[in-house]
């Protein structure tokens, strides 16, 4: 009886507070970017400096070769009113904007990680159409989706066991995967720059063919019309006044007195 009459008081003074709870969780401030790409609040480094030094070192190498900024964020529980992914957004919109880049948030009670990167450019197309275009260094699902599958093997010796491990292998293996496919993308001859280079090459191609197209047809029209050849028709006439030939008009003249 009195588990219970402590559970309704407990319940009682806990109604009220909850929904200002909730509201400061929604309105807290976002942190600022960590100035070496790490921002542990699950505090798993805490007596791991080393590691994450290391960690740090990992993303720091990925920006000063590919001018990609990976933050790397680590939540003990994310209890509140953003989901992971609404947070992995917002600190990317406040730490990023539109620089090339990326959030890693995990939550590591739950060993759940998700990306957040800026999304696709909006170009204007034909009149009153908005396309899409993929950001140089942006990542499209096909690409996190090889991301998960090939750091699957690596992180799940730690999964549900060992929390800084596990965080000590995602950073650094997503910073290393992401080069990779950064290196990639630049020695392929479908690159950004080289794309746009075949783009022009294929328009001045075509150009040069409907050029040729106009002069050909042009050649062809001047042939025919240098073959033209213009001749009085033949017309019989029989002859007249005893003449062995005679026109098509005759006319008579007098001449003396009548």
């Amino acid at each position: 009886m009195r588990f219970l009459r402590a559970a309704l008081l407990f319940l009682w003074v806990l109604l009220p507070v909850a929904p200002a709870l909730a509201q400061d969780e929604e309105e807290a401030p976002l942190p600022p970017a960590p100035q070496n790409l790490v921002l542990d609040k699950a505090r798993l480094f805490a007596r791991q400096p080393e590691s994450l030094k290391k960690v740090g070192a990992a993303l720091a190498t990925l920006e000063q070769k590919h001018g990609y900024r990976l933050y790397f964020v680590i939540y003990d529980s994310l209890i509140g009113a953003r989901s992971l992914e609404q947070q992995a957004e917002a600190l990317r919109v406040k730490w990023l904007g539109e620089d090339p880049g990326a959030v890693l948030l995990l939550e590591s009670d739950s060993f759940k990680w998700v990306f957040a990167q800026a999304p696709p450019l909006q170009q204007e197309g034909e009149p009153g159409q908005m396309v899409q275009r993929d950001r140089p260094t942006g990542l499209g699902d096909l690409d996190k989706e090889n991301l998960r599958r090939t750091l699957r093997p690596a992180l799940l010796p730690f999964e549900n066991k060992d929390r800084a491990a596990f965080a000590e292998t995602l950073g650094p293996g997503a910073a290393a995967e992401i080069g990779l496919m950064l290196d990639k993308r630049a020695a392929s001859p479908t690159g950004p720059g080289r794309t746009t280079m075949m783009l022009l090459a294929i328009g001045v191609i075509a150009a040069l063919g409907l050029v040729a197209l106009l002069v050909g047809a042009a050649l062809k029209s001047w042939e025919a019309r240098s073959k033209e050849r213009f001749v009085f028709p033949k017309v019989s006439v029989g002859t007249r006044l005893g003449a062995p030939y005679g026109g098509g008009k005759v006319s008579t003249r007098e001449f003396g007195r009548k």
